[in-house]
């Protein structure tokens, strides 16, 4: 794996219980396809046997991974520049469903941007058509906004930049 994250995650089980997110048994397989229907690259992460969360690859926009996991193991995506969590089917954890246990064919699952606060949308698209985080001070924005987008144009940038050097 090219890198764990310590970050843990917590879900509220069917007990109404707080509980750990992470693999547990690799009993029932499941063959998947996760398709990135987005336009921004996704961080596709496996949650281990001990929450810690491991990052399996970087999908760049409207492709496709392959994978062999198990019915109970969780998987997650974030976009690989802004830390964005996106979903399949709604969901920010993914888990194979039970009906496709041992199913000796490959099923495709859709990665897609979850529901974004207005606040989100419109940071985001500012932040996608500045150049400069200095362009930034000329918006007139409050300070804690101001600062936000700038982090945002950073992190845009810096992408940007990873991007080109990879060609």
């Amino acid at each position: 794996m090219p890198g764990s994250d310590e970050y843990y995650l917590y879900e509220t089980n069917e007990k109404g219980e707080q509980v750990l997110v992470k693999s547990l048994r690799s009993e029932k397989k499941a063959y998947i396809r996760f398709v990135n229907r987005t336009s921004r690259p996704v961080s596709v992460w496996w949650r281990d046997y001990n929450g810690h969360r491991q990052h399996y690859v970087i999908m760049p926009p409207n492709s496709y991974y392959n994978t062999d996991t198990y019915i109970s193991h969780p998987w997650e995506f974030t976009d690989a520049c802004t830390q964005e969590r996106y979903v399949i089917n709604n969901k920010q954890i993914f888990r194979a469903p039970e009906c496709i246990a041992n199913v000796q064919t490959r099923t495709t699952w859709y990665i897609t941007i979850g529901v974004r606060s207005l606040l989100s949308t419109v940071m985001l698209s500012v932040a996608s058509r500045l150049n400069n985080v200095e362009h930034v001070d000329a918006l007139g924005l409050p300070k804690m906004l101001a600062n936000e987008l700038k982090s945002l144009v950073d992190k845009l940038r810096t992408q940007v930049v990873i991007n080109h050097a990879r060609r």
